[in-house]
């Protein structure tokens, strides 16, 4: 039987999520709140574009006050909403998710409990991906990392448990990217939780010329990553939760990078990394049209509120429970924030803002 599946959120994440779905030939619906996307996906199908070149797939598309028109409930629905739209969104869903259906939370922060606390623990999966997209104009969906890139999704029951929806969902999403399933979903999130925290904000306060940075501010903006980095390994460590590697590196290389010589260290190691993740800028922009942005800085190129506080916010809502401290992620909260109220501007020459709270 052919399973039902939401895409409730179909911005970057979620559009390119159901596009390869379709493609795969799953039967998707999407559900977003931005009506010309939705108008243009009905008229014309979703178009993505990727390192591969173009397609279109056609699609089901609503509009929210359509969904109480919904006959059929869902067996799965992927949440890729913007973290304070959660709880709404988990509420509105929910009369049209099957008894023995489930939300996966695709999206960025930790939301988890949020969805659970709306449709149960039972019903809720936990679902982490590294996906690098973008959407500018409606109805087109740019993907900038290799198609093959690994840890796409992670997917994993709240318990620890690896179920037989986990393994059908990795089966399913395979279709986007190398995909897995786990049995620390938890440690999976907080992994990602530290590469919002170091790379989203930090790309959202520099602004569009992030692309561009020389190499005395690219080698700063790797500075602030590693000890944002480190602030956001040591509160997960007080909570109690086994973070896996981020990008690859042990999390406790970030919680002991603590003095001149560990960070300058584990900075080498970042940037390295980092600079194999994607193509060069200009190649990449040749080939998808669009350049490399994590979310936060296109939310601040469009003007609209940024996930910052349930990201780097976070993070110092946490450390103040366990006694970490966390003073980067403390100002670049407040730097974020100041921007979105109009009270600052992004721009480069913040990095040098940031370089101030770091005592080393």
């Amino acid at each position: 039987m052919t399973k039902r599946i939401a895409i409730l959120g179909a911005g970057a994440i979620g559009g390119a999520t159901g596009a390869y779905l379709i493609k795969a030939g799953h039967d998707v619906t999407f559900i977003d709140q931005w009506a010309a996307h939705i108008d243009k996906i009905r008229s014309d199908g979703l178009k993505v574009s990727d390192l591969n070149g173009e397609f279109t797939v056609p699609a089901k598309a609503l509009h929210l006050s359509d969904v109480s028109g919904v006959k059929e409930p869902f067996d799965m629905v992927f949440l890729s909403v913007k973290s304070y739209d959660t709880r709404w969104s988990a509420y509105l869903i929910e009369p049209y998710l099957k008894p023995t259906g489930f939300i996966l939370p695709t999206q960025n922060a930790l939301n988890d409990e949020v969805v659970a606390s709306v449709v149960g623990f039972s019903r809720t999966v936990g679902c982490v991906t590294l996906l690098s997209v973008g959407v500018y104009e409606p109805g087109h969906i740019s993907r900038h990392d290799p198609l093959d890139r690994e840890h796409t999704f992670t997917v994993g029951e709240l318990s620890g448990l690896i179920s037989s929806r986990v393994k059908e969902v990795v089966a399913a999403l395979n279709a986007v990217g190398p995909s897995e399933a786990t049995t620390n979903i938890w440690g999976v999130r907080w992994s990602k939780l530290a590469i919002n925290c170091m790379a989203n904000a930090l790309a959202g306060v520099i602004g569009p010329e992030v692309v561009s940075l020389n190499e005395e501010q690219q080698d700063t903006a790797n500075l602030i990553k590693v000890v944002i980095g480190g602030e956001v390994a040591r509160v997960g460590a007080g909570l109690g939760v086994n973070i896996e590697p981020v990008w690859g590196l042990p999390t406790s290389e970030f919680a002991e990078a603590t003095t001149r010589e560990t960070v300058q260290k584990l900075k080498e190691k970042v940037a390295e990394i980092l600079s194999k993740q994607f193509l060069p800028a200009e190649e990449l922009q040749k080939k998808v049209g669009t350049p490399q942005r994590p979310s936060l800085l296109q939310d601040i190129i469009k003007k609209r509120r940024t996930e910052v506080e349930f990201l780097n916010g976070e993070v110092v809502r946490k450390g103040q429970v366990v006694g970490v401290p966390t003073p980067l992620n403390q100002a670049l909260l407040d730097l974020t924030l100041s921007i979105e109220k109009g009270k600052a501007e992004p721009a480069p020459s913040n990095i040098e803002v940031l370089k101030k709270h770091i005592s080393l």
